[in-house]
């Protein structure tokens, strides 16, 4: 098989995917407007680990404000610890089907709103 790397465990420090196969960060909509979890967002993702994908990465998100992009692209909400029990019940049923999941924690960069619902007055021109 010309790409049977793809199909091997890989070890990461002490985390090993079952395999190379990975879903990168995309905004997938379906997080509610406080930006926690839905079922389907859920099922989204273990859809994805039934299909036998080793690795998927959740749609960015910020602990910036409470207005990050979940407030307008239905991201999730890190600003929150009520996130918590949403991530838990995504990471069982990624893990029940073999996969992993972890999110892309990222700054709200040209994403930012002077305009949001509860940020601050505009300190700096990149936001």
């Amino acid at each position: 098989m010309a790409f049977e790397a793809m199909f091997q465990p890989i070890q990461i420090g002490k985390l090993t995917i079952r395999n190379r196969v990975l879903s990168t960060a995309h905004a997938e909509v379906y997080a509610t407007d406080g930006g926690m979890t839905t079922d389907r967002y859920v099922k989204y993702y273990e859809e994805k680990a039934k299909g036998g994908i080793g690795l998927a990465i959740c749609g960015g998100s910020s602990s910036v404000a409470i207005d990050s992009p979940q407030g307008w692209w239905k991201s999730v909400n890190l600003a929150t610890d009520r996130i918590i029990p949403h991530f838990q019940n995504l990471a069982d049923a990624m893990h029940k089907h073999g996969a992993k999941i972890m999110i892309q924690i990222t700054h709200m960069g040209r994403r930012s709103r002077w305009d949001g619902d509860h940020w601050p007055t505009l300190l700096s021109p990149s936001g």
